[in-house]
C-alpha cells in the first residue's frame, strides 16, 4: 500500500527519499519501497508498520561569521556548537480493499525527537536547552477508486484528508508544513512535515494529472517561542501535463516521469496577521508592510522537468517561474521567483558523473518604505523529491545564515556514482547575492557568501540503512559583512562537519 512520502530538510528523510528513487528498482512494488511488518491481514482488510529513524552528528565552527550563535533560552552567545539529533517514527497504516468500491486507506504516526550537545548552530539558537518532543504526525483516511473507471487507470481518483504531507512539483512552492527546532527539537533533521485539516483530491489520469488541495500549516508558538510561521490556510489547484518512464507510474510518483510541465495556483484566504510573524519582518527586516502579508495572498506558477529531447536521454532541465500577489489594503505584495537548471549525465563514463548548473532568483524589496513589499516569501518550500540541494541551498546558508528570499543563487553541482545503486560523491559550489541589499538597514554590496559542500552518499549492506556525510565551508561576502558590522573577529569562514544515518524497517 502507499501512504503519504515525505521529503523535508536535506538529512535523513532526503536520504530515504532517494533511497526510494534511486536505489529501488523502477519496478519495484511498494514492499520494497516501504518496508514494513504485517501486523494483520485477513480478507480485504490490512494493517502495517513501518518505523523510521534518524541520527546525526554535527559540528560548525565560527557561527554566524565569528559573532557567534546566541542561545534564545540563555542569551548564551558561543563561537561554534557541536549537537545531535535523532527521532523515531512508527506509523500504522490500514488499508481495506472494498473490490469493485475502490480501496480505504488510512495512516496513524507519532514523531518522537531531541537535541543533544550544545544546540544548533543558527544565529539565535533554539535547542541549546537539548529539547525532547513527542508529538501526533500523520492522521488520514483516504479512498482510491481502483479499477472503477478503467479507461482512466487504477486509482485514476485518489481522496484523503486529514494530518498529512503534500508535495506540489519538486517543493519550489509547497512541501513541509511544520517548522521544526526549538520545542519540536530536531532542527536539522527536521522530521515533521505533515500539514493540518487538509484536503486532496487527486485525478491520477494520463497524460493529464491534476491535484486539488486545501492545506493549513501547523503552528505552536507557545512550544516555539514565537519562532513558528505563520498560521496559514490555503487552498489551490495543480496540474499537470508528462509522460512516464515506465509503465504508467507518473500518473501516481513524481520521480516515473520521464518529463512534465506544469501550472499551480493557490490562494491564502486565512492567516495570522500579528506583524511580527510577517516573513518580511522576520527576514531581513522590510517594514513595507503594516501587518502580516499573507492573507489575501495569491500565488501563481508554471513549472518544468525531465528528459524533453528524446535522442538525449542523459540532458535534463528543470525549471520553474511564480509570483505572488497580494493587493488588500497595507499587505500589498508584488514579489516573483524563477530557476533554471540543465543537468547531463555521461552515463557512458566511468562512475557515470553528472553536472548541473542552476541560477535561481528569489525577489527582494529594494524600497521598504513603499507600502508594497516586494520580497519573496519563500511559504512552504523545502527539498524535495529531487534530493539533495533542492530547495535547502547550502549546508550552511540554509540551515544557519539565510532562506530564500531576497537572494540571487549560483549553483554548480558535480556528482559520481563509484558504486551504482551503493555509493555517491558529490561537490555543491554556490554563490550567493542579495537581490537587493538595501531591504536591509546599512547594507549596499550584494554578495552574501560562497560556499562548497563536498558529500558522499553510502547505501550500506545493511538493508534499508544509509548514511550521508558532508563537509562544508562558507566565506563571507562584504554584504553579510556590513549587515553585521564586519570587523577581524566577525569575518570569518564557517566550516561545518555532519553526519547523518536513516534507517527504515
Amino acid at each position: 500500500m502507499m501512504y503519504p512520502v515525505r521529503c523535508g530538510r536535506i538529512s535523513v528523510v532526503a536520504l530515504i527519499c532517494a533511497y526510494v528513487m534511486t536505489v529501488s528498482p523502477a519496478h519495484a512494488d511498494e514492499n520494497e519501497k516501504a518496508p514494513s511488518w504485517k501486523l494483520y491481514e485477513q480478507g480485504g482488510l490490512k494493517i502495517d508498520l513501518t518505523l523510521t529513524a534518524g541520527f546525526s552528528l554535527q559540528s560548525v565552527r565560527n557561527a554566524n561569521f565569528g559573532v557567534g550563535s546566541v542561545s534564545l533560552i540563555s542569551g548564551e552567545r558561543r563561537g561554534g556548537r557541536s549537537w545531535t539529533e535523532g527521532f523515531l517514527k512508527p506509523l500504522v497504516g490500514v488499508e481495506y480493499d472494498a473490490g469493485d468500491s475502490g480501496t480505504i486507506y488510512g495512516g496513524l504516526s507519532f514523531v518522537g525527537a531531541a537535541t543533544r550537545g550544545q544546540g544548533e548552530a543558527q544565529a539565535t539558537s533554539g535547542t541549546t536547552n537539548q529539547p525532547s518532543h513527542v508529538a501526533l504526525e500523520d492522521a488520514f483516511l483516504g479512498w482510491k477508486s481502483g479499477n472503477m473507471f478503467p479507461l482512466w487507470g487504477n486509482d485514476a481518483i485518489d481522496v484523503s484528508g486529514g494530518y498529512q504531507s503534500f508535495t506540489v512539483g519538486d517543493g519550489f512552492l509547497v512541501t513541509d508544513g511544520t517548522v521544526d527546532g526549538v520545542g519540536r527539537a530536531a532542527y536539522y533533521l527536521g522530521p515533521r512535515s505533515a500539514f493540518e485539516n487538509t484536503l486532496v483530491f487527486k485525478l491520477n489520469t494520463d497524460p493529464v494529472r491534476a491535484d486539488f488541495f486545501h492545506l493549513k500549516n501547523r503552528t505552536n508558538q507557545s512550544l516555539l517561542r514565537r519562532q513558528d510561521g505563520a498560521e496559514t490556510s490555503l487552498y489551490g489547484v495543480n496540474v499537470e501535463w508528462f509522460e512516464s518512464d515506465h509503465d504508467d507510474h507518473g500518473r501516481t510518483e513524481f520521480e516515473a516521469r520521464k518529463w512534465y510541465v506544469g501550472l499551480t495556483a493557490l490562494h491564502v484566504y486565512n492567516a495570522d496577521s500579528n506583524a511580527s510573524l510577517n516573513f518580511s519582518f522576520r527576514n531581513g527586516g522590510n517594514g513595507s508592510a503594516l501587518t502580516a502579508n499573507r492573507e489575501g495572498l495569491n500565488v501563481y506558477s508554471v513549472r518544468l522537468g525531465g528528459a524533453f529531447i528524446g535522442a538525449l536521454p542523459d540532458f535534463k532541465l528543470h525549471g520553474e517561474a511564480a509570483i505572488e500577489r497580494n493587493n488588500r489594503t497595507d499587505r500589498r505584495v508584488s514579489a516573483n521567483a524563477y530557476h533554471g537548471e540543465p543537468s547531463y549525465t555521461f552515463s557512458n563514463l566511468l562512475f557515470k558523473p553528472r553536472v548541473s548548473y542552476r541560477y535561481s532568483h528569489f525577489s527582494g524589496d529594494g524600497a521598504p518604505g513603499d507600502r508594497t513589499d516586494k520580497s519573496w516569501d519563500p511559504l512552504f518550500s523545502n527539498t524535495g523529491p529531487r534530493g539533495i540541494g533542492t530547495w535547502s541551498q547550502g549546508e550552511i546558508y540554509s540551515q544557519y545564515v539565510g532562506t530564500n528570499s531576497n537572494l540571487n543563487a549560483h549553483q554548480i553541482h558535480l556528482r559520481v556514482t563509484p558504486i551504482d545503486g551503493v555509493l555517491n560523491v558529490g561537490v555543491l559550489l554556490y554563490r550567493l547575492n542579495y537581490d537587493r541589499p538595501s531591504q536591509t538597514d546599512n547594507v549596499s554590496a550584494d554578495r552574501i557568501m560562497d560556499e562548497i559542500d563536498v558529500y558522499a552518499e553510502w547505501t550500506t549492506p545493511i538493508k534499508n540503512l544509509n548514511i550521508l556525510g558532508v563537509l562544508a565551508a562558507g566565506r563571507p561576502g562584504n554584504g553579510v559583512k556590513q549587515s553585521i558590522g564586519s570587523n577581524d573577529a566577525n569575518s570569518r569562514d564557517i566550516y561545518l562537519g555532519e553526519m547523518i544515518a536513516a534507517y527504515r524497517f
